[in-house]
């Protein structure tokens, strides 16, 4: 009985620990930060703010890190950092370079315990030209194709985003974040 008990303590821990530790391998701005939301905003709004990391296509050999930073939030707009690792195709081809976009007006929507956020942005290509800037409006970009980005945070789940991404080819990718900070 003591050694079962010993076990499940064990396990625990090692949990705690690795969940504690999960991180992505992801390029950043400098500038990043969060701000903290109203309080008079619905929890489930307020608990979006934060750090939120996962992996597109987990457990796949292919798949790619993902971070979001909701820097502000209010009742129906953030700002958010999105940033992504390499993207390596099943043939081992680079699809997509890691880097990172500032979406100044991501939708936030909420209902029925549910915080969802929305956001749009160009293919994922490296920038380019003299100045080119990581900071995006969130809406369609003229002249680039949309990817629509889409988390949803549930009341009963505060710690989990769950996630799609649709591409202009609607090829949806699905990702499940946890929040970090």
């Amino acid at each position: 009985m003591k050694r079962n008990l010993l076990i499940v303590l064990v396990i625990i821990i090692m949990c705690g620990c690795l969940s504690a530790t999960l991180s992505v391998n992801t390029p950043l701005p400098s500038d990043i930060s969060i701000i903290s939301p109203d309080p008079s905003l619905p929890e489930e709004v307020r608990a979006l703010s934060g750090k939120w990391v996962g992996q597109w296509n987990a457990g796949k050999q292919w798949g790619w890190d993902c971070a979001i930073y909701v820097e502000k939030v209010d009742k129906d707009s953030a700002q958010v950092v999105h940033s992504w690792g390499d993207y390596t195709t099943r043939a081992g081809s680079c699809h997509c370079a890691a880097d990172w976009r500032r979406i100044q007006e991501a939708t936030v929507t909420y209902s029925e315990g549910k915080a969802t956020l929305e956001f749009l942005t160009p293919p994922y290509r490296p920038l380019k030209g003299p100045n080119p800037s990581h900071v995006l409006t969130g809406s369609r970009e003229p002249g680039q194709h949309r990817y629509i980005f889409s988390f949803t945070l549930e009341k009963n789940k505060p710690d989990t985003m769950d996630g799609h991404f649709l591409s202009a080819k609607n090829s949806p990718l699905w990702i499940q974040l946890k929040k970090i900070d």
